[in-house]
């Protein structure tokens, strides 16, 4: 098992190219699968397991921020992802924002099924078995005092006890020595005072994982496994239904500075500053995309038809700009990192969700 203790901040995929410490996946397919040279090959970049490790000068807790486990959450893991530019004063942060990327490029709670129903147990076969593993070995290594999961979850809860937008959900009141309502509730109380809106109010959600049969799936979703591994973790779901990214992006950043008061970390700058510069943070920068053909450098930064000849060998090399950009293909698995076309295929460049342009390949 890697140890991942002594692992700097990783360099982040876009805004600031990859992170020199993320794992990147294996391919998928063999070569045996362009055998045929009237086809052209195309090389994918590999989806990462993107991590962030921010120590700071001072000695204090460790609180692991979890992103994008449901992939059409966009407040959630553009929250987590806020995070991994910050200075940490005080404590140790660790950001995972984009914790399955491959649904996030889709716009899908999960591409290949909810991956929050996969962490008690996973088939090898299951195309997210590497990001789970990879993201409950992390936790194992780095044993944070608290893991908090972001999400947007459907309605306002304080409305309607069955939704789960806008409030803090526990699994239990109390969990071994782990007194989780208490910190929820100071959590709900205190971000509160910071919400306006009366219908927007938050609260606590107790799913009562263990002690009933309301909620059995929590049994297998990441807060569930954290605490049957000894490590306190919450729900912080904002809703769906706010009217904007930013007020999602708001809700769990506003969250996110109590929690990170209870745990003695302090960030810099502020949750507060971040607050007020969401807008500028949801801004994206230029996107350009590096590829080979046949071993020829090319760049794109917009719509373009490369026509190529049949055998050659197309290769996505890197994507430059705001963190979270891809290329993905137009209607080919997502899961797939090397596949052949005989007539064209066209790309999206995406930043997370969001299409940016367009090119294309062409056999001739």
């Amino acid at each position: 098992m890697e140890d991942f203790s002594g692992r700097k901040s990783v360099k982040g995929f876009s805004r600031r190219n990859f992170i020199k410490s993320a794992v990147l996946l294996p391919l998928v397919a063999t070569d045996s699968a362009f055998a045929r040279e009237s086809s052209v090959k195309i090389e994918l970049l590999p989806k990462p397991f993107e991590y962030y490790i921010k120590r700071g000068r001072s000695k204090g807790s460790t609180v692991l921020v979890v992103g994008g486990i449901h992939g059409n959450e966009i407040g959630a893991y553009k929250a987590a992802d806020m995070l991994v530019d910050v200075e940490i004063e005080k404590g140790t942060l660790i950001v995972v924002p984009r914790s399955n990327f491959t649904s996030i490029l889709a716009n899908q709670r999960g591409y290949n099924g909810d991956m929050n129903r996969k962490f008690k147990y996973i088939p090898k076969k299951d195309p997210d078995y590497p990001y789970v593993e990879q993201l409950k070995q992390l936790i194992l290594e780095l044993r944070p005092d608290v893991v908090v999961s972001l999400h947007d979850g459907f309605g306002f809860n304080r409305l309607n006890k069955h939704h789960w937008g806008q409030c803090v959900v526990i699994d239990e009141s109390r969990y071994k020595n782990f007194p989780l309502y208490n910190i929820a509730s100071y959590v709900v109380n205190e971000a509160n005072k910071e919400i306006k809106n009366p219908k927007w109010k938050l609260d606590v959600y107790n799913t009562q994982t263990f002690t009933s049969d309301r909620h059995l799936e929590q049994r297998k979703a990441l807060t569930g496994w954290c605490l049957t591994h000894n490590i306190p973790a919450f729900c912080f779901e904002a809703s769906k239904q706010l009217p904007t990214t930013k007020d999602k992006v708001k809700t769990h950043l506003t969250m996110l500075k109590h929690i990170f008061e209870i745990y003695s970390v302090k960030i810099k700058p502020s949750l507060d500053y971040l607050i007020d510069e969401i807008n500028t943070y949801l801004h994206p920068k230029p996107t350009t995309v590096k590829l080979s053909v046949n071993d020829r450098l090319e760049r794109v930064a917009n719509w373009k038809v490369f026509k190529v000849p049949r055998g050659s060998h197309v290769k996505i090399l890197d994507v430059n700009g705001t963190r979270g950009s891809f290329v993905v293909p137009d209607d080919i698995n997502l899961n797939l990192n090397k596949l052949k076309i005989k007539h064209m295929l066209t790309f999206h460049t995406q930043i997370d969700n969001s299409r940016v342009f367009d090119f294309r390949v062409k056999v001739i």
